[in-house]
């Protein structure tokens, strides 16, 4: 069984984690980006061009194994990731990996990572519209959470058995008292 996330930040991300993981080999995303046609160099930072949104199309439609999705313990989204540097290596473009194509806009799909414990949505998980967290309900492994923008459906996290700690220092969320809810609980807030 395999796996394509609703969302392209998303799914780059998984990509990016079983890439770190080895069970995604950097050349066999080489080959995928370079299939995008020989139209020369983008320009760099901001607007890297039209060749990154045709690759990230691409990577976008690879379908993830189920079995190593499910057993991703960490997933972050720093422009520093490996993923974003062999993308731009093969466009022969360089953001530093800060391009807004790399942005994750919904976590619709999350569930499919059942061993997730540890999710920072800094970095490309920021989002410039507001974030929906209804995706992350009782989510079975999740303990440590990093949000940042403006997240709805806040309520939600009240939901995670075995939330630990959750970091909120950049984010706004829909219902203000929900920190103070899960830090009565017990769950580190930051």
């Amino acid at each position: 069984m395999t796996i394509v996330f609703p969302d392209r930040g998303l799914h780059l991300g998984v990509l990016g984690a079983l890439l770190d993981r080895g069970e995604i080999p950097a050349d066999r995303i080489t080959a995928i980006v370079g299939s995008t046609g020989p139209d020369g160099p983008d320009d760099g930072y901001p607007g890297p061009g039209p060749r990154l949104d045709e690759s990230l199309d691409l990577l976008h439609a690879v379908p993830l194994p189920a079995a190593a999705v499910a057993a991703i313990d960490s997933l972050d989204f720093d422009g520093g990731n490996e993923i974003y540097m062999v993308i731009e290596q093969a466009l022969d473009i360089d953001t530093g990996g800060e391009s807004d194509d790399y942005n994750v806009t919904s976590l619709e799909g999350i569930d499919q990572l059942s061993g997730l414990r540890s999710l920072s949505l800094d970095g490309h998980g920021y989002h410039p519209e507001p974030l929906g967290l209804t995706p992350l309900t009782a989510h079975p492994a999740l303990q440590n959470l990093i949000l940042t923008g403006t997240c709805t459906e806040a309520a939600v996290l009240e939901s995670l058995p075995h939330l630990q700690t959750l970091d909120v220092s950049l984010a706004r969320l829909d219902d203000p008292e929900v920190p103070t809810r899960l830090e009565a609980r017990g769950v580190t807030i930051r």
